[in-house]
């Protein structure tokens, strides 16, 4: 037993079964309404109840499958003792605590209506009432947000749009199409809203076309054959004549106006106007950002933009129950006009282009010659946070420098060394690149960019000139050769990778930071193969040189090899042995 029956179909569930055969009625939540089956005597409750929730992100309801509530169990139960004794089995957990009560239905629905006559009475927020349930925030602001869009409230006053809205017994958006509809379309309007309002007269074959349906209305009019629920058609038709009755227009039957059906579903649902993702796919994008999809194999899927009455918010994607095509031209007359500007991840250059825009969606879109210069920089900057330093050129010599910053940093605490980690260089783009982004609007210009300097010079003066000093990129060793230095974000000991033979002489560790650090020497082979490692390059001298000797001795022969590394003369390559 379910709404979309035939009427002959309901009738054989709720009447008595005409040779007294015993029958089971499988229904909704039947118990909620007031119809009575004759001869209930047992009822089976599933236990679950399928409750239609509102959902403001996109405006659309779904349904959800929840446990019931006791008052709802209760209720059900009832039927079996409506006309006499009876039973009722449950099927769920004897222990099995349900929640008490239904929420109260201000919590989940739509409020639109309701705030359109609150408006109307002067009440500007929830505030100004005394509510049994205060009806959420979200969902207050949601309807007032609708109510602006259908001209039918400013700044919290209703308009003479609204208070012609109230003047029809239907929904603010309903109402809206309809009293905006031009003569000339004012009786499409009518028939329309017949059809939103009510079941569908089609089957749910035939997909989602609102046009369908409008060609079946008018032919049932016109006494032609069509195929669809006479009596669903005699509803609809009734409710149409009341509609064109409080307009004062005539009914119309011509083809030709069931096409600007699209255009008058855009004053009831101007949110749900839609874009097709892909030529001929089922997925659109509605201007609130939402997707939804039309049933399979659907013809409307010929239209690259379409105007959604009826669907429902889904899990991920929506459903699509009713809709109708739209013109682009239509759409362009009631579009946004904005100058944009965004970055062309494929030219890697910020464009800029004039778009009409409808919410989430961009109709048409033309390339201006030249962003504004503000824009430029704000979307070059966005692009570089969003990419990283190396989007600007970012190299192993700009890695050098960070790293000797930001040991000084980590040493010297008190001083006032910027943070140039990637995070910190990324957050302070303003203050040491924009002055060099002038006339820059392609990734090729970044890269022409001579970075180096520019993270030079974005030190204070004062710091400038101790860098060098404090943490120096090389260090002459006793050989003569300038020996780089590696050093690490974190402060580490800065290493230094040189040959064993070039610190012949040195008895003390190298250092930086004026003395306080010592470097972390990785002594090599003449092969460049590391011998030791040490910080202590006296006690190295002492102690382990002599078992290294013996090694180096056998591994490189043609190599000088002293017994006191003190006073020997260090060299750069291969000096010849002169002991035996």
């Amino acid at each position: 037993m379910f709404a979309d029956l035939s009427y002959k179909q309901q009738e054989e569930a709720l009447l008595p079964d005409t040779s007294g055969q015993r029958k089971v009625v499988l229904s909704t939540s039947i118990a909620e309404t007031s119809l009575t089956i004759e001869g209930v005597k047992v009822v089976i409750d599933s236990g679950y109840a399928r409750v239609p929730r509102f959902d403001l992100r996109s405006g659309l309801t779904r349904l959800e499958t929840i446990r019931v509530t006791k008052d709802a169990a209760d209720q059900r139960r009832g039927r079996a003792g409506r006309l006499g004794p009876g039973v009722c089995y449950r099927l769920w957990p004897e222990n099995l605590a349900l929640v008490p009560q239904r929420k109260p239905e201000i919590l989940e629905a739509d409020l639109a209506p309701l705030l359109l006559e609150l408006f109307n009475w002067g009440v500007k927020s929830a505030q100004e009432l005394a509510w049994i349930t205060v009806p959420p925030t979200g969902a207050w602001n949601q309807a007032v947000e609708l109510l602006e869009q259908l001209g039918a409230i400013e700044k919290n006053v209703i308009t003479e749009q609204g208070k012609a809205m109230l003047k029809l017994p239907t929904h603010p958006r309903i109402a809206h199409m309809l009293s905006s509809a031009s003569q000339k379309y004012a009786s499409l309007a009518c028939d329309v809203a017949a059809l939103i309002e009510e079941r569908d007269p089609l089957s749910k074959e035939a997909g989602a076309d609102l046009g369908l349906r409008l060609e079946a209305l008018h032919k049932f009019r016109k006494g032609e054959r069509y195929f669809a629920d006479r009596n669903l058609l005699t509803r609809i038709e009734k409710m149409a004549a009341q509609w064109r009755k409080l307009l004062a227009v005539e009914a119309d039957n011509t083809e030709s106006s069931i096409h600007h059906a699209g255009e008058l579903l855009m004053a009831a649902y101007p949110e749900r106007i839609a874009q097709q993702e892909a030529k001929h796919s089922e997925r659109y994008k509605l201007a609130n950002g939402r997707v939804v999809k039309l049933p399979p194999h659907d013809t409307l899927v010929r239209e690259p933009w379409l105007c959604v009455a009826q669907a429902d918010a889904g899990q991920k994607d929506g459903k699509i129950f009713s809709a109708a095509g739209i013109e682009k031209e239509s759409l362009l007359s009631v579009a946004k006009q904005v100058n944009t500007a965004y970055w062309d991840e494929e030219r890697e250059m910020v464009t800029a282009a004039k778009e009409w825009r409808l919410g989430a969606l961009v109709i048409e879109q033309k390339p201006v010659p030249k962003p504004e210069g503000d824009e430029t920089l704000r979307i070059l900057l966005e692009s570089i946070q969003k990419k990283g330093l190396r989007f600007i050129g970012w190299e192993e010599k700009h890695s050098e420098w960070q790293a000797r910053v930001l040991s000084v940093k980590a040493w010297r605490p008190n001083e006032p060394w910027p943070d140039v980690s990637e995070e910190g260089l990324l957050q302070s783009l303003e203050i040491w690149l924009v002055p060099y982004l002038d006339n820059i609007y392609k990734r090729s210009d970044l890269l022409k960019l001579d970075l180096l300097t520019i993270l030079q010079s974005s030190l204070p003066w004062e710091l400038a000139q101790k860098i060098d000093a404090i943490a120096p990129r090389q260090l002459l060793v006793p050989s003569g050769s300038m020996i780089n230095l590696q050093y690490f974000s974190d402060g580490r000991a800065p290493v230094m990778e040189v040959r064993l033979q070039e610190m012949f002489g040195l008895l003390e560790t190298p250092t930086v930071n004026e003395g306080r650090n010592k470097i972390m020497l990785h002594l090599l082979s003449p092969g460049y193969k590391p011998v030791q490692v040490t910080q202590d390059l006296k006690s190295f001298w002492q102690t382990t040189y002599h078992e290294v000797r013996k090694e180096l001795r056998m591994r490189y022969p043609k190599h000088h090899w002293p017994e006191d590394p003190w006073t020997a003369e260090a060299v750069r390559g291969v000096r010849r042995r002169t002991d035996n």
